[in-house]
């Protein structure tokens, strides 16, 4: 069983609360608030961890990417069908280098990996596609996927190299997990040298203990077809107004040990700029975290389509939860989206990112806000309370020209 650190980081159990507030969560004004993923001790009594529906495997998996799967053989499941990885199969088809439909069996007659497809015409010599010229623009999501349009799917999870801003925080391996890293909480990159997500989640973390993993995609399938790179962090930069006690300013920036290899899957996510707001604006988040309120982490990463909430709307919404009352103040560092039922960041989506499309070139993403806490999951009318990037961007300008000497590239 894996083990809780000082900093009550989530090793994908499910905390039960009940209606209380998720845990995402941390101290608003003079109230305590449930924490989760490296937020400050809380005040509240400890509550009973249920893991009846997690298996230690399944969390081994889905936290480290290593399995217990062995090489396999082609195994044929009809008599003129045999699984082999997609990039194996000759029968599909393939317009500039895209896979454009994947017959998926997952979780059916072919072993349970996304890469596994049932195929009559296949070469077993073909190798998986190699990385492409780096791209050089921020911001440019990939909404087909990076060789291969997974077809199957449901309308949350994100296609193979989606987001290739995408990072996870993870734990080198620590006493107690059998050297196996711990999920800490989602984040971005926003430079080569440097990963933004939220304070919270790294106040207590030490640089020689967490890595970055960039490139990931589905956590439990160690055979994607462009492997993910891990970084080590030489170091964890606070904001500086960062509070721990209510968590305004809730924004961290990560300094890599060596700058990032940029390609399809590994790319920069630019910033907006200072004040610009989105209210209004369709918006995605993107993270590993739980699909819904006592729900389960996900295997493969999702993306979830969520409007931006005007500042004083949001805090109206969240003055009408008796856990907040009417007398609560939204702290201006803070920005909102959702409020639409079963559509949220949840559990585990700490840190990550949510991004707009840029006013008048919708093919370029700017990252607008941080995940950071909130009333529950997906409730209808609540919405999600997020770090305002633009808010904290002179800090973060600020450290990105120390680090690499440049101006960061803003999307426009």
């Amino acid at each position: 069983m894996l083990q809780e650190h000082k900093v009550k980081v989530l090793h994908f159990t499910a905390t039960s609360v009940g209606n209380k507030m998720h845990t995402r969560l941390a101290t608003v004004g003079a109230l305590t608030l449930l924490w989760a993923l490296g937020a400050a001790a809380s005040r509240l009594p400890r509550q009973a961890v249920d893991t009846s529906n997690i298996s230690n495997d399944d969390i081994i998996c889905l936290i480290s990417g290593t399995c217990n799967n062995s090489p396999q053989t082609p195994s044929p499941v009809t008599s003129s069908c045999t699984c082999v990885k997609w990039w194996q199969c000759n029968d599909n088809e393939v317009t500039d280098g895209t896979v454009t439909m994947v017959d998926l069996r997952v979780n059916g007659a072919c072993p349970e990996d996304v890469n596994n497809i049932c195929c009559e015409n296949f070469d077993l010599n073909k190798l998986p596609p190699t990385s492409e010229a780096p791209v050089t623009q921020c911001g440019q999501r990939n909404e087909v996927g990076v060789g291969a349009n997974f077809q199957g799917f449901n309308d949350s999870q994100a296609q193979f190299g989606e987001f290739p801003w995408m990072a996870a925080v993870l734990t080198r391996g620590v006493s107690g997990t059998g050297g196996i890293p711990v999920y800490v909480c989602g984040a971005s990159l926003i430079h080569p040298r440097v990963v933004l997500t939220a304070a919270h989640n790294v106040q207590d973390k030490q640089t020689n203990n967490i890595v970055v993993r960039l490139g990931e995609w589905d956590f439990k399938n160690p055979s994607e077809p462009i492997v993910h790179q891990e970084i080590g962090v030489s170091q964890i930069l606070m904001h500086t107004n960062y509070d721990s006690r209510n968590i305004n300013y809730d924004v961290a920036l990560l300094i890599l040990e060596r700058a990032a290899e940029l390609g399809p899957t590994v790319q920069t996510v630019c910033l907006p700029s200072p004040r610009q707001t989105f209210d209004g604006m369709l918006c995605v988040s993107s993270g590993w975290g739980k699909n819904s309120f006592g729900g389960k982490y996900q295997q493969i990463l999702k993306s979830i389509d969520l409007p931006v909430v005007n500042h004083g709307r949001c805090e109206s919404a969240l003055r009408s939860s008796p856990r907040l009352g009417l007398r609560f103040s939204l702290h201006r560092s803070f920005m909102c989206a959702g409020g639409n039922p079963g559509e949220d960041a949840c559990t585990g989506d700490g840190g990550s990112p949510l991004v707009c499309p840029v006013p008048g070139n919708p093919s370029t993403y700017v990252q607008v806000g941080v995940v950071s806490w909130g009333l529950g999951c997906g409730q209808a009318g609540i919405p999600g309370v997020y770090a305002s990037v633009s808010e904290a961007l002179p800090w973060i300008s600020r450290v990105v020209q120390e680090v690499g000497g440049i101006n960061r590239r803003r999307g426009r």
